[in-house]
């Protein structure tokens, strides 16, 4: 019979902390056999993290390892965001197929990380396969991982979360089979799994009726609705009394719908993306999203009250999907929702198990969130992922 189990620590010392965690994943529930670990770590863990891996794979005997640094932790009994926090998920799950992995650049004219994860993962898995996936924010774009995903022979679905810190150094740490990686890219993939499901969720609300792009040049957004872009944005952002541009551009998100032909601005229909410039000339308005002409678009911002709504609506049409309680689960959030959100902590998590029960849950809080769509893999910010796999 499969068994997942999930430990938590708060202790600064490596030993102590990867003690309390494998006391609660594995001996509490007694695991016959450790076939898999996952585990994430806060920014206070970066000095030892080496001795953790170390712990972790002589106390275990486990070789597939995967994990990741994040701004901070989560379980089911809530999320740390400051200080040192340690969390571990263990499995025994005797028929699935697994792989963990670790890449990164060795040398400057070695095999890239992005080709070296295409080698270890084209033919694993099958339709019904999942990849949980850890790169590092710094120094790897998320577009190459998305199209090599996307041109895969296997068949696999990818949700990950963006590895990273608190914002103090621009270093990430992952976690492979017998390797600790600096700025890396891990992960953890499975096969024969009964089944997964899985939902985004906003932070952003959207600001008035959606506008048509009537007119870009190069990648500047020239007009909206047939006014120019900048003079729209400007009028958007005196109702927000904010102090200058910079601020606006800083806080006022562009949201893109999934599809056009049938545009929504809720759950993993829409993906906000920031304004990266202006050009007063031409009075057009940039950002990181590829923008066609005749495409829809709303201007959005940050609203604790719409992404509770929001994550509440997910968390249903998952329960509609599959009823039974959930094997385990993992849930990829923005370092930007959070106690940053909502002005309290816990607020994702305890709305999870109000809505789905009790359930070995365990995440991190990144810099950014992916997501397999019927459209491919989808880069995402200021949203929450969660991934609930039935075994």
């Amino acid at each position: 019979m499969n068994r997942v189990g999930v430990g938590v620590s708060r202790e600064s010392n490596p030993e102590a902390a990867v003690a309390e965690v494998l006391n609660s994943a594995i001996k509490e529930i007694n695991l016959p056999q450790v076939h898999w670990v996952m585990i994430f770590f806060t920014p206070d863990h970066f000095v030892h993290a080496g001795r953790l891996h170390e712990l972790i794979r002589e106390q275990t005997k486990c070789e597939c390892i995967a994990g990741c640094s994040g701004m901070g932790v989560i379980t089911g009994e809530g999320e740390i965001t400051q200080g040192p926090g340690l969390v571990l998920m263990a499995g025994f799950t005797p028929e699935l197929r697994l792989k963990a992995l670790a890449k990164y650049q060795e040398l400057e004219h070695s095999a890239g990380v992005t080709q070296q994860l295409r080698e270890a993962l084209d033919g694993f898995g099958d339709e019904n396969s999942l990849f949980f996936f850890f790169p590092d924010v710094y120094q790897h774009q998320p577009h190459n991982f998305i199209n090599m995903f996307n041109y895969l022979k296997s068949s696999l679905s990818v949700y990950g979360g963006g590895s990273c810190n608190d914002g103090s150094k621009e270093t990430s740490i992952q976690f492979g089979p017998n390797i600790v990686t600096l700025n890396g890219a891990g992960g953890l993939a499975m096969a024969g799994m009964t089944e997964f499901v899985a939902g985004v969720t906003q932070s952003c609300a959207t600001l008035g009726e959606p506008m048509f792009v009537t007119e870009i040049k190069d990648d500047l957004i020239l007009s909206l609705d047939g006014k120019p872009a900048l003079e729209v944005f400007t009028e958007v952002a005196k109702e927000f009394h904010f102090k200058d541009m910079e601020e606006a551009a800083q806080q006022l998100l562009l949201s893109f719908p999934l599809d056009p032909e049938k545009p929504v601005f809720t759950g993993e229909g829409a993906m906000a993306r920031h304004v990266t410039g202006v050009d007063v000339n031409s009075q057009g308005i940039t950002t990181s999203q590829i923008v066609h002409q005749g495409g829809v678009v709303s201007f959005a911002y940050r609203n604790h009250k719409s992404a509770e709504i929001d994550i509440r609506a997910m968390l249903t049409r998952l329960k509609n999907k599959n009823s039974k309680t959930p094997d385990f689960g993992v849930y990829f959030n923005c370092s930007s929702r959070g106690e940053a959100l909502y002005g309290r902590s816990n607020v994702d998590t305890q709305i999870i198990r109000e809505i789905l029960g009790e359930f070995p849950l365990i995440g991190f809080y990144g810099g950014y969130e992916l997501a397999q769509m019927t459209q491919g893999v989808q880069l995402y910010t200021y949203t929450g992922v969660l991934v609930l796999v039935y075994l």
